[in-house]
C-alpha cells in the first residue's frame, strides 16, 4: 500500500507544477499583449510635437503632447541695404492640433523649384496649401537673395532645409513645425510606383532642352502621366503667367496625385516607399509623425471640400542690382508687402491663438529705382 501511495504522490506533483506553469505562461502572454496594444495605441494616437524648426518664440498648446527642445538659428542680415528694424516678437501660443509643414522640391539639390506651405488643422480636419513664388526676395547675404536659393545656400540637407524654414518664417511670421524636401528623382519614382497619375493637361507644353531632365514635351488632354511626364508638367513655366501659373498647376496636380496614392496604395508597396524616401527625401518627420498624419488627418479628408489652395500674395515685381554680386548682379524679384502678408496670414493660416503683426515679419524691399 505504501508503495502505491508513494507512486501516486510522485505522479501528482508534476501535474500541479504544470498547471502553475500554464498560468504563468498565460499571464506573461497577456502582459506582453497588453504592452504591445498600449504601444500601438500610443504610436498611432500621440500627436506630433508643435515645436518650430527655427522659431524659439512660439509656445505650444499646453494641453497637447510636447517635446522639450527647439532648434534655433540666428538670422543674418544683408549688409548693403537698409533693413527695417525688427522687434523680437512676444511669446505666442499655438492652436491645439495645428501644424505647419514646408514642402519643397529640388532638381539640382540647390534651388527649390517648388515650395508650398501646408497648414494642417487636425481639430477641424482642414488642410491649406499655399505656394510661395520661387523669386520671392528674402533677407540673405548672398548674390541672388531669392527664397528658392535658401536650401542650397547652406549646402542642402537638414541644415539647408532649416535655413529654408527660417526664411519662410521671416517673411510670413509663421513657425514651421516640419519640412519635407524632395529630390525630384523620388517624385518620378513615386508616380511610377502608383502606376501614373490620371490628369487633364490643359494645353500643349513644349520646352526643348539639350539636357533630358529639363526637356518638356506634353500634349494637351486627359491622359495617364508617368513619373517623367508628371515632372515635366509641374516644372513647365513657359507661359505669359510664368511662375504664377506654374504654382497653381503644381497645387492642383499635387492634390490629384495624393488622391491617387490613397486610391492605389497597397501595404505591399511600403518597403518600396521607405526606400524611395530614405534615398531622396530630407525631412525632420519621424515614421510615427508620418503615420499619425496619415491615419488621423489624410485618410479622413474630403479632398474636394477640406483641402484648399492659395498663392502667397505679393505686392509687386521688379529688378534689383546687388552691388556685392560678382555675377548675375541684376535679377528679377517678387516683392512682398508686410501689411498684406499679415492680413492674409491672420485670415487664412495663422497657427497662433493671437494675430501676428508687422513686427513679426522681416520682409526686405531692395529694388532698383
Amino acid at each position: 500500500m505504501g508503495k502505491y501511495e508513494a507512486t501516486s504522490q510522485r505522479a501528482a506533483a508534476p501535474a500541479g507544477d504544470g498547471k502553475k506553469k500554464k498560468h504563468i505562461g498565460l499571464w506573461i502572454t497577456l502582459a506582453v499583449l497588453a504592452v504591445v496594444v498600449c504601444w500601438g495605441v500610443w504610436f498611432f494616437t500621440t500627436p506630433p510635437d508643435q515645436n518650430a524648426v527655427n522659431n524659439g518664440n512660439a509656445v505650444t498648446d499646453p494641453d497637447s503632447q510636447q517635446g522639450q527642445n527647439q532648434a534655433g538659428s540666428e538670422s543674418e542680415h544683408h549688409i548693403d541695404a537698409q533693413q527695417p528694424e525688427v522687434q523680437q516678437p512676444a511669446e505666442k501660443e499655438m492652436k491645439k492640433g495645428y501644424y505647419t509643414i514646408l514642402l519643397a522640391g529640388t532638381v539640382d539639390s540647390y534651388n527649390t523649384d517648388t515650395m508650398m506651405l501646408c497648414s494642417v488643422d487636425s481639430e477641424a480636419g482642414k488642410v491649406k496649401l499655399v505656394s510661395i513664388n520661387r523669386d520671392t526676395q528674402v533677407d540673405a547675404p548672398i548674390q541672388i537673395p531669392k527664397i528658392n536659393a535658401m536650401y542650397g545656400w547652406k549646402n542642402g540637407g537638414d541644415e539647408g532645409a532649416q535655413t529654408m524654414c527660417e526664411k519662410v518664417t521671416e517673411v510670413t511670421g509663421i513657425p514651421i513645425n516640419y519640412y519635407v524636401t524632395i529630390n525630384m528623382n523620388s517624385f518620378i519614382k513615386i508616380v511610377d510606383l502608383i502606376g501614373g497619375v490620371d490628369y487633364n493637361v490643359p494645353f500643349d507644353m513644349v520646352h526643348r532642352d539639350a539636357q533630358e531632365k529639363f526637356d518638356i514635351n506634353l500634349k494637351a488632354g486627359q491622359q495617364n502621366l508617368n513619373g517623367r511626364e508628371a515632372l515635366q508638367f509641374v516644372r513647365y513655366r513657359s507661359t505669359a503667367e510664368n511662375d504664377f501659373g506654374r504654382v497653381n498647376r503644381q497645387k492642383d496636380f499635387l492634390v490629384a496625385a495624393v488622391k491617387q496614392v490613397l486610391k492605389k496604395f497597397s501595404v505591399t508597396q511600403i518597403e518600396d516607399y521607405i526606400q524611395i524616401f530614405s534615398e531622396n527625401v530630407v525631412t525632420n518627420m519621424s515614421v510615427q509623425n508620418m503615420l499619425w498624419f496619415f491615419t488621423n488627418v489624410v485618410t479622413g479628408l474630403d479632398f474636394d471640400e477640406d483641402v484648399t489652395s492659395d498663392t502667397l500674395p505679393y505686392y509687386t515685381t521688379g529688378y534689383w542690382t546687388n552691388p556685392n554680386a560678382e555675377r548675375y548682379g541684376t535679377q528679377s524679384y517678387v516683392y512682398l508687402d508686410p501689411q498684406q502678408i499679415v492680413e492674409y496670414v491672420n485670415a487664412n493660416i495663422n497657427p497662433y491663438t493671437t494675430d501676428i503683426t508687422v513686427d513679426d515679419v522681416n520682409i526686405p524691399r531692395w529694388i532698383n529705382p
